[in-house]
């Protein structure tokens, strides 16, 4: 690939699987040095193991790459501030992060207090805790790219209300930075991916009844099987820690196989205006009975 990173340092954190992985070997091969953070837990958050960030590791040093190791678990604080200050120590600086880190957790109504935490702390507060770890010394040096890991899950319509929860808040969350960040030379994006990984699949049951409830448009579950490997995601990745993405921040892009593309802005659709506040009383609600359905809604 291209030297386009050269001289760059990068955190990606849940390096040692799917889309975490890929996009570490992306950020390498394109000339970054890489910090590798993950746990090495199951799928399911369980356990431990320095496996899986090493076999990355092995992986970008044998194709001529730069890479160390970082085992914290980046759903605490401390987790985030030791992952950051393993690239500062390794490279003398950070300047990409790339928070990818998740587990399949219980993301539903039934969660309990002690899971709802565990859900926030690994999918939304990571951003955040790294975000405060790194971006202000990026801003300080005048250059500095935050990638956050975001899901169709944030639009609510696969239920789970913690899981979209966390979602549309990381979103909003990289929006706040990157307008707080703006003109700084520190930019901070959304990446909202499509790819097989550990994390993706399902059990068969477990797909049908998704299906069945249509929290899956899928054609079934051979193109399921067949969703588009992780190398797919990395190249947008990659591409906004260039120089050439310099003016792109507070985006939401998704990467899925051949496809790549950016998520609306919050905006407002449509409105019904009907005369200053000065010299008219509020809505009544037989008017809203009129103007919701037929003027705000039918958009």
């Amino acid at each position: 690939m291209s030297g386009r990173l050269e001289g760059r340092a990068a955190l990606v954190t849940g390096a040692g699987n799917g889309i975490g992985k890929a996009c570490a070997l992306a950020l390498a091969a394109n000339g970054a040095s890489v910090v590798v953070n993950d746990l090495g837990t199951s799928e399911f958050g369980a356990g431990q193991s320095a496996s899986a960030a090493d076999t990355t590791v092995a992986e970008i040093r044998s194709a001529g790459g730069t890479a160390v190791a970082e085992y914290s678990s980046v759903a605490t604080s401390a987790g985030c501030n030791n992952a950051v200050d393993a690239a500062v120590s390794a490279f003398g600086q950070l300047d990409i992060v790339v928070g990818v880190a998740g587990a399949l957790l219980e993301g539903s109504i039934n969660a309990t207090d002690e899971e709802y935490q565990r859900f926030i702390d690994l999918f939304m507060s990571q951003k955040f805790w790294l975000a405060r770890a790194a971006v202000p010394a990026m801003a300080e040096r005048g250059w500095g790219r935050l990638i956050t890991t975001t899901s169709f899950g944030a639009t609510g319509l696969l239920g789970k209300p913690i899981f979209a929860g966390a979602m549309g808040g990381v979103i909003s969350m990289t929006k706040a930075i990157a307008h707080e960040y703006q003109g700084t030379g520190v930019t901070a994006n959304c990446l909202a991916p499509g790819a097989a990984t550990r994390l993706h699949f399902l059990s068969r049951a477990r797909f049908e009844e998704m299906h069945a409830n249509g929290l899956i448009d899928d054609e079934g579950w051979e193109s399921y099987l067949n969703a588009p490997p992780a190398e797919y995601v990395a190249p947008i990745v990659a591409w906004l820690c260039t120089d050439a993405a310099k003016d792109v921040s507070g985006h939401v892009f998704h990467a899925n196989g051949g496809v790549v593309g950016v998520w609306n802005s919050y905006r407002e659709n449509a409105i019904a205006f009907r005369g200053s506040h000065r010299t008219n009383p509020p809505w009544s609600l037989d008017e809203l009975d009129e103007v919701v359905p037929k003027t705000l809604l039918k958009h």
